[in-house]
């Protein structure tokens, strides 16, 4: 374990470094000129050094902690992907454009082989391709709704990727997916230091959707792997974001976009970037943790559903909240607990109204 925490390390800081070294300049350079040139866009540094480390780790490691053999071809394969992807949405968009990202998310689900790692034994292989394209197609598509602030994107990212590496650690996910994880995590890592108090160069909705894919190409290396599933937990706080996006944009606002509608871009408003991103933080940590002991659970589904509730539960408190009140995740349920507890009180009163006038 001490070798593989080493080699973790080495290619996270390799990551960090790279991408400090490279893109920090640029956008320095951006926010001094004002002039975006196609070399300072983001997505073609993380996408270089995450082909740069996963191509390394390929080679440095024998992959023999697969179940299904890992083959050079699904290594390039989603890196090639990725490039088509933002292609696309350099030229086209709409309906274009989402037809090409499920296509590619169809292409990768069906590079891999399922096999006796299958997530869900039970069913039909060809039903659990279907349902990964059409949950893996939504993930990309809509990850962009993350990007109402550089915290918002990229601590849930980090939050996956760190949890793949666990899991790597343990033995429960291959190593590959550890070590390509560690290079995209030190990638987004440098970009959320670079771009914390504010983006100095803004992800574009095809960088989004090109982030995204690399990240589910991650998970996808598991699909086979007996970890699918506690890999699929790590990813509940964007499910629970956009479930709550969709429910408060065509039940309650009927006005705005989605990400104007989702629980972060709400609680951007209210507080600073150092309290947004340290409870952002705390509740990504929650949902690790559950997909960590995912491992163990007898049930499939029952951790995943557990953290969808609390997610849930917890993101509604940080983003409803009143202005100024309170500002850490403690204080803020309280606050939501009390508020709850007073509109039940009230909701009493009015019915004891209405029965003594009856």
């Amino acid at each position: 374990m001490s070798s593989a925490l080493m080699m973790f390390l080495l290619f996270f800081i390799c990551g960090f470094g790279a991408m400090y070294v490279c893109f920090a300049p640029q956008a320095r350079k951006y926010v001094q000129t004002l002039e975006l040139k196609f070399y300072m866009l983001p997505v073609i540094y993380v996408w270089l050094f995450f082909a740069l480390g996963s191509i390394g780790a390929y080679w440095v490691l024998n992959n023999n902690d697969f179940i299904e053999p890992l083959t050079l071809w699904r290594v390039l394969l989603p890196l090639g992907l990725a490039i088509i992807i933002y292609v696309v949405s350099l030229v086209e968009g709409g309906i274009i454009f989402g037809l090409a990202v499920c296509g590619a998310v169809a292409v990768l689900v069906w590079a891999q082989p399922v096999g006796q790692g299958s997530p869900v034994p039970d069913l039909p292989i060809w039903s659990i391709r279907l349902g990964t394209i059409i949950l893996g197609s939504i993930f990309c598509l809509y990850y962009k709704i993350m990007n109402s602030t550089t915290q918002a994107f990229v601590i849930p990212l980090l939050a996956i990727l760190f949890g793949i590496g666990v899991l790597g650690a343990l033995g429960a996910a291959p190593m590959f997916c550890a070590i390509a994880g560690a290079v995209l995590m030190g990638t987004l890592t440098a970009y959320l230091g670079i771009n914390y108090f504010g983006p100095k160069i803004d992800l574009d909705s095809g960088a989004c959707t090109v982030i995204a894919f690399l990240t589910f190409s991650l998970l996808m290396l598991n699909f086979g792997e007996f970890g699918f599933v506690p890999c699929a937990t790590f990813t509940m706080i964007f499910w629970v974001e956009l479930a709550s996006a969709l429910w408060h944009k065509y039940m309650v606002t009927h006005a705005g976009t989605l990400m104007e509608n989702s629980n972060y871009y709400l609680a951007a408003t209210k507080y600073s970037h150092n309290v947004l991103a340290l409870n952002i933080f705390k509740i990504c940590g929650i949902c690790v943790f559950l997909g960590w002991f995912q491992l163990f659970a007898a049930n499939t589904f029952s951790l995943p559903l557990l953290a969808f509730l609390i997610i849930l539960w917890l993101n509604n408190s940080f983003g409803k909240s009143d202005i100024g009140e309170p500002k850490n995740l403690k204080e803020i349920n309280r606050a939501f607990v009390a508020d709850l507890k007073q509109n039940i009180e009230d909701a009493k009163e009015a019915l004891n109204i209405q029965k003594k006038d009856k």
